[in-house]
């Protein structure tokens, strides 16, 4: 296909053992054309991937022959866990093969591609030695690439750079997901980058500013998770932005930036309060952080300690009409909210493309929802999960790679190729995101290829996307070649 071949990176086997081997019997032929107009509008090879849904839907192909294996780590622990991320990675992973007809298909002619499959290995994050025991085990399988999920450590990467495996990182929220070599950070919202700077962002731009009508700034409530990447997060993507914004720190220091919006919210202040993950009771931190008397409080965490923290808001006499709230995508549980109903009426999510409601999108962002639910609905093995904000960056992380596997030359193309199509990509459609933007990065967040948010709010039945604060960036808040920010800053 032409637009295939114009991304096309170069052949070689996958590996030694994955040549092309096994019949493959031609299938139902697709004619369906690829709508290049797409392209303007929603990203470089649109049309390509709108028409191999529909022909997938059409004229599916069941894909044959010896399978291109693809390595998948998730840390699943007793409280580090998260086991929709997998299960989605899994629905797409069969999707792609039941429908799509796997890598190399030709649906033109009718011609299946060979299979894809996830090598997984699951880890507990409270266990140092088991995330580089599971690199070792995926390294030694020798797959094409690794799909980490989001990585609680990162000794992986050595593993995986001295067996040069390329590295798709789906959620970045470690310094290493962002600044390593071979290393891209695929999914929508960018983590941490894109969205802890997109949640000061719209705290400050949208809520402060405009609608609370303090352009010189306000107070802040920020709990912030305290586990090794949310230590990282908060202090370089949370608190250095709030610095920023305020033209110093704390204490008063001056800060150091090339930052657009450097010093332009001289009376903002904030208060940081560390949540131990995994505590059941957090009354003394939602009291201190309700003692702070905040104008807005923002917050990032896994789901269920977003909701233990809400709860004991709630309980300590939080409303909706007391100040707003602004939580991160990897807070969303739709059951959990759903039970809240009006009781967090108002409050924002903020994320990459949330593609969990069809009926809250439009256009090209609505196909990909509507295409989510109906293949979660069809192949998730564990319906209760597909409601939660990891599971979508499950799906999009796998039919992401499908889709680079497919332009970097199909059944034929190494890892190696589909990192370099990867990091080739600007202003390219992506899944579950606003679009893909690798050859864009930053430094030095060099890796990540996806920071624009989208804000959400909850009518009190469902999330509904909140007009004139989609797909913005939170960029403006730091300077190209800042310095990354460690550790606690007075």
């Amino acid at each position: 296909m032409a637009v295939a071949a114009a991304l096309s990176m170069g052949a070689g086997a996958v590996s030694a053992k994955n040549n092309n081997t096994g019949v493959k019997s031609a299938g139902a032929k697709c004619a369906i054309k690829v709508n290049a107009a797409l392209d303007a509008k929603e990203g470089k090879n649109a049309g390509w991937l709108a028409q191999r849904w529909a022909c997938g839907d059409k004229a599916p192909l069941v894909a044959s022959g010896e399978p291109i294996t693809i390595g998948f780590q998730n840390p699943e622990g007793p409280v580090i866990n998260f086991p929709e991320y997998r299960v989605a990675a899994e629905a797409a992973v069969d999707y792609v093969n039941n429908q799509l007809g796997g890598i190399g298909a030709n649906v033109a002619k009718g011609t299946p591609g060979r299979p894809l499959k996830l090598e997984i290995c699951k880890y507990n994050a409270l266990v140092p030695a088991e995330l580089p025991g599971c690199a070792n085990s995926l390294a030694a399988k020798k797959p094409a690439l690794v799909l980490a999920t989001l990585a609680f450590g990162e000794s992986h990467f050595a593993i995986y750079q001295g067996a040069k495996i390329p590295l798709v990182v789906g959620t970045p929220i470690m310094p290493k997901d962002f600044t390593a070599p071979g290393t891209v950070a695929i999914g929508g919202g960018g983590g941490c980058l894109g969205v802890h700077l997109g949640l000061i962002t719209y705290a400050t731009q949208y809520i402060l500013k405009d609608n609370l009508k303090k352009p010189k700034g306000g107070r802040v409530g920020v709990p912030w998770a305290k586990s090794a990447p949310g230590i990282f997060c908060y202090n370089d993507l949370e608190a250095k932005p709030l610095d920023v914004l305020a033209g110093k720190t704390l204490s008063g220091a001056k800060i150091v930036s090339s930052a657009k919006l450097k010093g332009t919210m001289p009376q903002l202040t904030y208060l940081g309060v560390p949540v131990v993950t995994g505590k059941a009771d957090v009354s003394a931190e939602v009291a201190q952080i309700l003692g702070f008397k905040p104008d807005i409080m923002v917050y990032s965490n896994q789901g269920s300690e977003c909701w233990t923290w809400m709860n004991e808001m709630i309980k300590q006499g939080w409303t909706p009409t007391k100040f707003p709230v602004v939580l991160s995508g990897a807070c969303i549980d739709l059951p959990t909210m759903a039970k809240l109903g009006n009781q967090i009426k108002g409050i924002y999510t903020l994320g990459g493309l949330s593609i969990l409601d069809p009926d809250a999108l439009s256009g090209f962002a609505k196909a990909q929802a509507v295409n989510y639910r109906d293949k979660m609905a069809k192949y998730s093995k564990e319906q209760k999960l597909n409601g939660t904000g990891f599971a979508t960056q499950g799906y999009g992380v796998v039919m992401n790679t499908w889709m680079m596997m497919e332009l970097a030359g199909g059944a034929k193309a190494t890892g190696t190729d589909v990192l370099k199509a990867y990091k080739a990509t600007l202003d390219h459609v992506g899944f579950g995101s606003t679009g893909l933007n690798c050859k864009d990065a930053i430094k030095p967040y060099v890796a990540v290829c996806s920071t624009e948010v989208s804000a959400s709010v909850w009518n009190g039945k469902a999330l509904k996307a909140v007009k004139g604060a989609q797909d913005f960036s939170g960029l403006v808040l730091v300077g190209k070649g800042d310095e990354l920010r460690f550790d606690e800053v007075k």
